[in-house]
């Protein structure tokens, strides 16, 4: 009997939170599928359009800079609920090496939580608290075929804390083709396209029959950035995702955005992502690029009732 009754209170818990983190990013595991790059994510979350970020964006993309290594932190921020105390963040940081001219390799790590959720037993007296967490040690890959194509591959080794925790780990593939010595109504202007599978794996159990689903998806998408003159560029971005399955559902998100940037130092972005369960938001954010410091910020904006509001700051640097 006691065993039956802790089983229920695991599962009712398990579920809870991943309801709670379902809010946040529309499936149980958001750490390993929100943008962590305030850039892109202020552009419709695009994030083929990365200059920064890019071992949780898009690797190739770092073969667009003439810098040998960069580095990254961000920090995105969930609105806070009014029932459950604490607030919902997501933490990360990367670096990035360029091996040789045609390799580079990448590092990172993330972490996700703070909540503190009451616990009850069955007679619903109150018991210990839970402070629910994820993180992730990521690795990466990249290498320039030739001809703008590109090819990488990542991975990530996932611990998930509920009441009890489980680990596993994840993989994604992807390619991206560039090509920077095009033109747009007789001005110069870069192009690139990016596909990849991410997040595959297996299931997490969390024990006593608890288990879920990593979030398998499919994403396209492509960035053109047009200098129209030597001070002023704009750059436009577009990407969408399909969700293998999302609580034994399938899940569609698509996004687009718009930068204006002043001499390649002030930028001004804005951006809408369409997502299927409420998961729709509105972009904007700004940023500013010293030489080789970069500094971003956005704000998402929930177009539903569920809000699923978040802010999110980066801070980067190309050496």
């Amino acid at each position: 009997m006691k065993m039956k009754i802790k089983h229920m209170m695991i599962t009712a818990f398990a579920v809870l939170f991943c309801t709670v983190k379902a809010d946040a990013q529309g499936q149980s595991l958001p750490i390993l599928t929100m943008n962590t790059d305030a850039r892109t994510a202020a552009m419709g979350n695009a994030s083929v359009a990365a200059e920064g970020m890019f071992l949780y964006t898009n690797p190739a993309a770092f073969f667009t800079i003439d810098k040998q290594w960069t580095a990254d932190v961000s920090a995105s921020l969930f609105e806070k609920d009014e029932d459950i105390e604490g607030r919902y963040g997501l933490y990360a940081a990367t670096v990035g090496y360029k091996l040789a001219k045609r390799h580079a390799v990448f590092a990172g790590f993330r972490y996700a939580g703070g909540l503190k959720l009451k616990g009850f037993d069955m007679l619903g007296n109150p018991t210990k608290d839970y402070k629910p967490y994820d993180w992730t040690i990521d690795l990466g890959y990249s290498y320039q075929i030739g001809n703008g194509f590109s090819a990488y591959a990542t991975g990530s080794f996932l611990f998930s804390h509920l009441s009890k925790n489980a680990n596993g780990a994840a993989f994604t593939i992807g390619a991206t083709y560039q090509n920077n010595e095009i033109n747009v109504l007789n001005c110069p202007a870069k192009l690139m396209i990016d596909a990849k599978v991410a997040d595959i794996g297996p299931k997490l159990d969390y024990g006593n029959g608890y288990k879920t689903s990593m979030p398998t998806h499919i994403t396209g998408g492509g960035a053109l950035t047009v200098d129209v003159s030597d001070k002023h560029q704009i750059g436009v971005a577009a990407s969408a995702s399909y969700y293998c399955e999302v609580d034994n559902h399938s899940m569609t998100m698509a996004g687009a955005g718009a930068e204006y940037t002043y001499n390649k130092m002030l930028s001004v972005r804005a951006g809408y992502e369409y997502g299927n369960h409420d998961l729709s938001h509105f972009t904007v954010g700004a940023g500013i690029k010293y030489q080789g410091l970069r500094l971003n910020g956005s704000y998402m904006l929930g177009t539903t009732e569920a809000k699923n509001n978040y802010l999110t700051v980066g801070l980067g640097y190309d050496f």
